[in-house]
């Protein structure tokens, strides 16, 4: 998590002063009752305050949520369920927004803060990269989990009809494709074992299959059937293979790069072995990288072939050896001219610029 606070400099043009700081989560925060989550939230948000001397200063607030919801108006939405391995019980069909409120107000620092806007992460990043690039017109993240947005003429929207605006920003939430079998040909065993074993079993396949919580865990399942049937690691299995969740994005993309990242993580690898991990994490990870430039081909191709920048957040996209690559030589190839940016941090930095004007 974020927690960013911008304010003008006073000079005219310039940028806003940005200061941040970002608090990791433990993973028993995905599970405890929906109340605590907040609560943990406000105390964050708290911490911030304090350390930056602005805790008896009243702050609009943005509140970026990651997660499938329900908007209604800028400051209102409605979880509609968890993903990333989130279980909080509690937070299904309430407004995130009232209960993320609710604990700031019961927070003897946070009490004056009042959360002004909601949005998801995919919309921050969009808005932010509209500060960065003058033609942006998505939003992507790719790190954890994965989603984009993207600006779409109302006049094609059907859902909007009678609205005066003339753009309006699409929450994709594309992560979830595949629920209806689209992508069922280019599923392999190890994805459908992963999906079998996941805590949301048919959903969030697209997700599934390209973003950082995930290609670990694929990654493992391919190198464990290819030591099972004596390919690899002379017959024998590692230990960290026959342990569900035990590599990650960024040892896989380490791997790829360091011989000695593969012996490290497998002692016993003889040359031939560190060879074969080292393919085993390129596949997957530039399977990875060309289905989420499919992606964006796809919102290029519904904007009309228009040229525009997609800005990017995420940790699989900014911190990969090979993903950031791959993906631009896949829109080259599908001569898609979409020019990918950056946008560190966008999620936040877009939820405090949208609260700044709200």
């Amino acid at each position: 998590k974020a927690v960013v606070s911008t304010q003008s400099t006073g000079v005219q043009n310039a940028p806003p002063e940005i200061k941040s700081t970002t608090v990791m989560m433990e993973n028993n925060m995905k599970s405890v009752a929906g109340e605590e989550l907040f609560d943990h939230l406000a105390q964050c948000v708290a911490d911030f305050l304090m350390r930056e001397g602005l805790s008896e200063t009243e702050i609009p607030l943005g509140f970026t949520f990651s997660f499938p919801m329900h908007q209604s108006s800028l400051s209102c939405g409605t979880l509609v369920r968890w993903t990333k391995g989130f279980e909080n019980p509690g937070v299904v069909d309430k407004n995130v927004s009232l209960l993320l409120s609710k604990a700031l107000s019961n927070n003897k620092v946070t009490k004056g803060i009042k959360v002004v806007a909601l949005a998801n992460d995919t919309a921050g990043t969009l808005v932010a990269g509209c500060s960065k690039y003058s033609d942006c017109h998505c939003g992507l993240i790719l790190g954890t989990g994965t989603n984009a947005a993207y600006s779409e003429k109302v006049s094609n929207v059907s859902s909007l009809n009678g609205c005066s605006e003339e753009m309006v920003v699409i929450n994709m939430e594309w992560g979830n494709f595949g629920e209806q079998g689209h992508l069922r040909d280019l599923q392999t065993e190890y994805d459908k074992l992963l999906d079998a074993a996941s805590t949301n079993p048919g959903r969030q396949l697209y997700e599934k299959m390209i973003s950082g919580m995930y290609i670990g865990e694929v990654t493992r399942l391919a190198l464990l059937k290819r030591a099972n049937t004596g390919s690899v690691f002379n017959g024998s299995v590692p230990a960290v293979l026959q342990q569900e969740n035990s590599l990650d994005g960024a040892v896989v993309s380490d791997c790829i790069t360091s011989g000695d990242e593969v012996r490290r993580v497998f002692p016993e690898a003889s040359p031939d072995d560190v060879r074969v991990v080292q393919e085993v994490c390129n596949a997957v990870s530039n399977r990875a990288a060309r289905l989420a430039a499919a992606g964006i081909y796809a919102i290029w191709l519904k904007r009309g072939r228009e040229q525009f920048t997609a800005a990017v957040d995420g940790s699989v996209y900014l911190k990969h050896a090979t993903v950031a690559r791959v993906m631009r030589e896949t829109l080259e190839e599908l001569a898609c001219h979409v020019t990918l940016g950056t946008a560190t941090d966008g999620s936040g930095l877009g939820s405090a610029l949208i609260a700044s004007i709200a």
